[in-house]
């Protein structure tokens, strides 16, 4: 049996509160999801994913170098987290998707199948982690420089 791979982004951001957000956006059978799609060989997987989260979210940021990789019957899965850092107003899907940024909670109801939802859950793990990470760097940091 072929097995058919696909690419994209985990969508994130940190709101004005400092919480984890994920954008998602709307299928055209009314489910919610990443955006992916097929490999474009000339340009790689990671770029790949990069235009993905261009043309069905209208989105640019950093992206990881490390995806996460999960399977749904046939299909492999390879997401990139992608911390957003320009969201279009226009973009070239937009006028048949939607998007919405969800906290973690919430995006686990949007998302469907199983393994997305442990790919969230364990993303959400990771990305808090590194930021609480990142901030004890800035705190020892700030104090090193008073001592």
């Amino acid at each position: 049996m072929k097995v058919t791979k696909k690419w994209g982004v985990i969508p994130y951001r940190q709101n004005s509160q400092g919480k984890v957000e994920f954008l998602i956006v709307s299928t055209s059978g009314g489910k919610w999801v990443f955006p992916k799609g097929n490999l474009i060989k000339r340009l790689g997987p990671t770029r790949t994913a990069q235009v993905e989260a261009y043309e069905e979210a209208g989105i640019a940021g950093d992206i990881s170098p490390t995806p996460y990789a999960i399977k749904v019957g046939t299909t492999k899965f390879f997401f990139y987290p992608l911390q957003v850092s320009k969201v279009f107003k226009d973009w070239p899907e937009s006028t048949f998707r939607a998007r919405k940024w969800v906290r973690p909670k919430e995006a686990l109801q949007y998302l469907k199948r199983r393994p997305f939802k442990q790919m969230l859950k364990t993303a959400t793990i990771e990305l808090v982690q590194a930021d609480l990470s990142f901030m004890k760097l800035k705190i020892i940091w700030f104090y090193g420089l008073k001592g």
